[in-house]
C-alpha cells in the first residue's frame, strides 16, 4: 500500500542505546549506556575498482567491482556509568574489598610539609610511627585527608621511613586497554519524536569497538565521550545491523 502522502515522515531520532557484551561467545548481561546525544552508522566500500574501456575512443566507465563493503557505528555518551566506561576504555574492574594495612613505609620525615600518599583511598585510623622516637599525634605532628588517603607532615626532624597503620574501605580500581571482551552488540530502542512518531529496534550484532580516543578528567561542561567500531558481519543475521519498525 502507498503512503499517504498526507503523513509526514520527518525525522528527529531519541532512544535508549543498550550494549551487550559477548566474551568467549557467550553473552552477559546487558546494560543501558545512559545518557548519550548520538548514534550513527557509516557505510564505505573500499578496494572499488574501476574498468575504462578504451575500444570507442571515449574513455568511458565500462565496469565497476563490488569492492569490501564496511559498515561503522560511533555513539556519544555523557554519562560515566561503569559499564559503559569500561566499554569506552577497553577496561577491566576490579573491586578491591576493605582490609587494613600494617607498617607501610614511607621515606619521609625530615621536612615540615613533606607529603606522601598512602596505597589506598577512604582510609581511618591512621597512626604513624617514627623510627626512632616511635609514635606521632594526628593533628600536631601530621593531617590526613581520608578521602584521598594523603598524610601531610605537620613537624620535621623525624627518622624515614615512617611506618603508617590504617584502615581502608572497598573500592573499585579501573585499568583501561585491557579487557577481555569479544565484541558488543549494540541496540537502540529509538522513537521518532515528529512525523509519525513511529518506534524502532535497531541491532548491532557484532560490534568491536575502538578505545575512545579522549578520556578528559578536568573540564567546565558535561563531559562527552565517543565511543566508535566496525560493525562485523553475522553469519546467523545475515547482516551486520537491521531495523525493525514497529
Amino acid at each position: 500500500m502507498a503512503d499517504n502522502l498526507n503523513q509526514s515522515h520527518a525525522f528527529i531520532g531519541k532512544g535508549k542505546i543498550y550494549m551487550t557484551p559477548v566474551k568467549d561467545g557467550v553473552k552477559q548481561s546487558a546494560f543501558w549506556v545512559g545518557v548519550a546525544s548520538a548514534m550513527a552508522f557509516s557505510h564505505s566500500v573500499d578496494g572499488k575498482q574501476e574498468l575504462f574501456e578504451n575500444h570507442s575512443g571515449n574513455n568511458q566507465l565500462w565496469d565497476v567491482s563490488e569492492g569490501t563493503k564496511k559498515t561503522s557505528v560511533s555513539l556519544t555518551i555523557q554519562e560515566r556509568r561503569d559499564d559503559a566506561m569500561r566499554a569506552a576504555l577497553q577496561a577491566t574492574v576490579e573491586t578491591v574489598a576493605a582490609a587494613t594495612v600494617t607498617g607501610e613505609s614511607h621515606n619521609i620525615g625530615e621536612n615540615i610539609g613533606d607529603m606522601t600518599f598512602l596505597k589506598h583511598g577512604n582510609v581511618s585510623d591512621v597512626a604513624i610511627t617514627d623510627a626512632a622516637d616511635g609514635p606521632l599525634v594526628e593533628g600536631a605532628d601530621y593531617t590526613v585527608d581520608a578521602d584521598y588517603g594523603r598524610v601531610e607532615l605537620l613537624t620535621g626532624g623525624h627518622t624515614a621511613p615512617l611506618a603508617i597503620d590504617y584502615g581502608y574501605g572497598e573500592s573499585k580500581v579501573t585499568k583501561p586497554m585491557t579487557d577481555d571482551v569479544d565484541y558488543y552488540e549494540v541496540r537502540l530502542d529509538g522513537i521518532n519524536t515528529v512525523g509519525q512518531q513511529g518506534r524502532q529496534i535497531t541491532t548491532a550484532y557484532r560490534v568491536k569497538l575502538d578505545p575512545a580516543d579522549t578520556y578528559d578528567l578536568i573540564n567546565e561542561n558535561f563531559a562527552e565521550m565517543s565511543i566508535e567500531g566496525e560493525c562485523l558481519f553475522d553469519e546467523d543475521a545475515g547482516a551486520t545491523y537491521q531495523v525493525v519498525n514497529l
